[in-house]
């Protein structure tokens, strides 16, 4: 998996900074602006900071434009989910650190238009809770150097979801994200813990599925507008999106934690405003 995501960077960074503002000031010395992947979690927080702190908010549209941004000192920091931050710095030598503790933990859901597709829900959470009785959740995780708690439960009875799928079902995801998922340049093709649940779960519930790696935004317009049965796509489950999004059981649980150059003496949010 090494040096994925700096092919992704490279790919990445020169559309995702051609897109942004300007420049930003050291932090102490003028205007401060963070970094922010559109529609995340991570971005709610940073947008409540901004406004808090008055700083000023910069979008980017996938994690690896957004950490070059705080590398090359575009943006004085940036929040982003606990686990993908970790990989990034310890599998591709990234130099960002983080700093403060985290922040809104919550689980990952599989996710479908609200009232439809339920059929989809149900299986999954069927095949999530066997997958995770067999000791293959676990696997997982462990494949992509997580899995502290254990899931292997072999007095656990097999969960039946009673349907028989119909039809291949079209899922979206996002397509730089890792560990959850992100492109494999050796072969072509994304890899990562949203990618491996999703193949195990489809096996163990016998239903076909084609996934799309678009990008987050795209990925809930595509489910919003019925391009999409369902995503996965390391999606936080909230109060707000259940307005709009059927989730499946929490599958990973992680939260937000601010992210700035590795050499920076930023221990803060409130550091920026001094």
């Amino acid at each position: 998996m090494k040096k994925l995501l700096t092919a992704v960077l490279a790919l990445t960074l020169c559309a995702g900074l051609a897109s942004c503002g300007t420049k930003t000031e050291n932090a102490g010395s003028g205007e401060v602006t963070l970094a922010a992947k559109t529609s995340t979690m991570s971005a709610e927080l940073t947008e409540k900071y901004a406004e808090q702190y008055g700083f000023k908010v910069t979008y980017y549209e996938d994690s690896p434009a957004m950490y070059q941004a705080v590398i090359n000192g575009t943006n004085s920091a940036c929040f982003e989910d606990r686990s993908v931050i970790g990989w990034a710095i310890k599998e591709e030598g990234l130099q960002l650190k983080t700093v403060g503790d985290i922040e809104n933990p919550a689980f990952y859901g599989f996710a479908v238009k609200k009232d439809q597709n339920a059929e989809l829900i149900t299986m999954f959470n069927a095949g999530l809770a066997n997958i995770q009785a067999s000791g293959e959740y676990d696997e997982i995780l462990k494949k992509y150097g997580y899995g502290e708690k254990t899931y292997k439960d072999d007095s656990a009875e097999r969960v039946e979801s009673g349907i028989t799928p119909k039809k291949k079902y079209i899922i979206y995801s996002d397509n730089a994200f890792a560990p959850f998922e992100f492109l494999d340049t050796a072969t072509n093709e994304y890899v990562g813990i949203d990618m491996d649940i999703l193949a195990a779960v489809a096996k163990d519930q016998g239903f076909e599925y084609e996934i799309k790696n678009e990008g987050f935004d795209a990925s809930m317009g595509a489910v919003q507008s019925g391009q999409a049965d369902a995503m996965i796509a390391g999606m936080t489950i909230t109060e707000e999106r259940k307005q709009t999004f059927d989730f499946s059981e929490g599958y990973f649980e992680d939260g937000q934690i601010m992210v700035v150059p590795a050499d920076s003496t930023i221990a803060s949010i409130e550091d920026l405003v001094k």
